[in-house]
Parts: C-alpha cells; sequence; structure tokens
C-alpha cells in the first residue's frame, strides 16, 4: 500500500483501541479494491473526544469508526443523524461532510450482524421459532432495532431490569418484542430459532454462562457477539446440543463491511473479511 500526499485516511476512535482488529480488516478491502486510503486505530482520551472530532473533520479524515465509550457521544456529535442512530441513541460509524466540516451519523451494528447471519447461517429468516436476545445494553438495542426492521418473527428479550428492557421494546416495536427475565430463560428457549448473547457474559472469560440449549428447536442458530474468546463457555453448551453456533467475529466484520459501504459507496467481500479477521485472530 504506497502512502501519499492524497491518500485519504480513516480511523477507528476508542479508548482502548490499540487491540481493535478494524485496520487489518479495512485495509484488506481497501487494497483489494484500489482505493488510495490508509486505515488507522487512534487512542481518545475521554475528555477530549468532541474536539478530537473537529480536528479530525478539519483534517479531512474521511470516515470513523466509534467503539467503546464514545457511541452515544458521537451520535450527539453528529451534523445529521441516520434514522437508526435517531432510533437507538448511538453511532459507530461516521462519515466526512466536507461541506459541513464534520460527520454524518450511522450505526451498522445491528445490521452488520444481521449481514453476518446471512452469510453464516443463511436460512435464519425461515427457521420455525422466535428470537431470544440476551440483554438490554447498547449493543442490545442496535441488534434489536435491526431484527426487527429485517424479521416479523417474535423477539424476546432477556434482562435484569424489566423497565430498561421494556422501554427499549416500547420503542421499538411492543407487539413484536416481549420481556421476559434470567429465572424465565428456559421458557423463552422453547423451541427458539435464534439466540443471540448481547450480554459482555463471556468476554475475555469473565462471568462466562452456559445456559441449556436443548429446549431450542434443533436447527437453532446460536450467536454470541463475543469474539474474545473466540470459543465462550456459552457456544460450548449451543456445541454440546448439537446446535450452530457462531461468534462475533462475523459481526465485526459485517459492521466493518456496512461502513465500507457508506465511505466508499461498494459493499465489500464479508466472507473474505471474515476470512481476514480469522487469519488474524489465530496469527
Amino acid at each position: 500500500m504506497k502512502v501519499t500526499g492524497s491518500t485519504e485516511l480513516y480511523a477507528v476512535l476508542g479508548n482502548p483501541v490499540r487491540h481493535s482488529m478494524s485496520p487489518v480488516l479495512q485495509n484488506a478491502w481497501i487494497q483489494a479494491h484500489g482505493f488510495k486510503a490508509l486505515y488507522v486505530a487512534l487512542p481518545v482520551e475521554p475528555d477530549n473526544f468532541e474536539v478530537a472530532l473537529q480536528g479530525l473533520a478539519a483534517s479531512d479524515v474521511c470516515g470513523l469508526n466509534i467503539t467503546t465509550p464514545f457511541k452515544e457521544r458521537a451520535a450527539a456529535a453528529a451534523l445529521r443523524q441516520s434514522d437508526r442512530v435517531k432510533l437507538v441513541g448511538a453511532a459507530n460509524c461516521l462519515t466526512l461532510d466536507r461541506a459541513g466540516r464534520g460527520y454524518d451519523a450511522n450505526n451498522t451494528d445491528g445490521d452488520g450482524l444481521v449481514a453476518d447471519l446471512d452469510v453464516r447461517a443463511s436460512d435464519w429468516r425461515e427457521l420455525a421459532g422466535q428470537i431470544v436476545v440476551l440483554g438490554a445494553g447498547g449493543a442490545a438495542r442496535s441488534i434489536l432495532a435491526a431484527l426487527s426492521a429485517h424479521s416479523q418473527k417474535p423477539i424476546h428479550v432477556i434482562n435484569r431490569d424489566q423497565d430498561r428492557a421494556q422501554q427499549i421494546a416500547n420503542q421499538l416495536n411492543p407487539e413484536q418484542i416481549q420481556v421476559g427475565t434470567w429465572q424465565d430463560l428456559p421458557q423463552h428457549l422453547a423451541d427458539a430459532s435464534l439466540v443471540i448473547n448481547a450480554t459482555s457474559q463471556g468476554l475475555n472469560n469473565q462471568s462466562p454462562f452456559s445456559p441449556d440449549f436443548s429446549p431450542t428447536q434443533p436447527d437453532a442458530v446460536i450467536y454470541d457477539t463475543i469474539y474474545s474468546p473466540r470459543m465462550t463457555a456459552y457456544l460450548e453448551s449451543a456445541k454440546a446440543s448439537k446446535r450452530r453456533y457462531f461468534d462475533g467475529l462475523g459481526m465485526l466484520a459485517g459492521q466493518g463491511a456496512l461502513a465500507f459501504q457508506y465511505w466508499f459507496g461498494v459493499l465489500p467481500d464479508i466472507k473474505g473479511g471474515l476470512k481476514t479477521l480469522e487469519e488474524a485472530f489465530a496469527g
């Protein structure tokens, strides 16, 4: 990749962010499509986030991915918000508006998971049975919004804070989305076709949990948004129940591909992006 004075710059902002695999993913796609661009990771101190955005826009940094803990603040600081950003209150993808010297905000997190399902479990929409989403935090909100937009299946949200979960359901689609408790999880899993862990339980092997997936449909898809480690106790339980299971590395590829499409106007190969991430993760 040859860098010149005309090379466009893209970046992921977060704190921490040095561990991010997005530069590996995005630069592979940039090279494959022959764009004169470079993607880097930029750590930002929490007190400096809005100032950093202003400086990056003034310096013609063309696009940004936003990760923890800045997604809500990115949405608030944007010149314009997509309908999805307005709905979920968070942005993970910013695109430079050169005329306004600021950024337009999008959210590709939930749609990235759907895009991954379309690649790795393309029959998920046709399967009989409800969808179960574990958690009602920021990631879950984005996932629920995308699932509701892409499927008419009943969705059950399992969360400790019932009021928070009900508020999300009421905001998105109260007729489609029902709220349940962790104590009632077995009955919500009964005949489920898709179960998604949208909590941080199991991340870096912290607070692992392993639900019994035997009540789900035999062809159910068990999905963990976590990809570190790639095989969590949650997925081990799915494997023991002989269910299909996937980690969150594909969601990273999916949301990154949709961000790439916003910036460059072309959707890159998600399956190829996942392979790039798998190789980087293994190496």
